[in-house]
């Protein structure tokens, strides 16, 4: 499953490159809002993806708690992560957290499982803010 999560990791950097650094001039402020759903998808998928894969492979105890294991240190990747995100706000670190620990690691295809349920419910988000917040700005 890793080169599918990079392969949309990829795939959604790429075209954020090419909306935002080769097209942009090419298109208005409300497409290029608009654009935001066909680069930010793909790259959620990615990352949740391989952030639960990594997990899957370095955590030594599946049956364990993912939330302790994340904020143990033991990782000082997903560590540093987490704290960006806590220090960006608590939406986006409940963002982050919230797919990985619904849940559990020892489960099949849990980095399958985080990666659609985090990849949908940040299209969720992206929705509401569409819908509800963007019209009245």
């Amino acid at each position: 499953m890793k080169p599918l999560y990079l392969l949309c990791l990829i795939a959604g950097l790429g075209t954020f490159v090419y909306f935002y650094f080769f097209n942009f001039d090419n298109m208005s402020e409300t497409q290029l809002v608009n654009s935001v759903l066909y680069w930010y998808i793909p790259l959620a998928f990615g990352l949740y993806g391989l952030i639960a894969l990594r997990i899957t492979n370095r955590m030594p105890d599946l049956k364990k708690s993912v939330l302790i294991y994340i904020f143990s240190g033991k990782d000082p990747l997903l560590l540093i992560l987490v704290i960006l995100l806590g220090v960006s706000g608590l939406l986006g670190l409940l963002v982050l957290l919230v797919p990985l620990v619904i849940f559990k690691a020892y489960q099949p295809a849990y980095d399958l499982k985080v990666a659609v349920f985090g990849s949908g419910l940040l299209l969720l988000l992206l929705l509401f803010f569409f819908k509800v917040l963007w019209p009245s700005l």
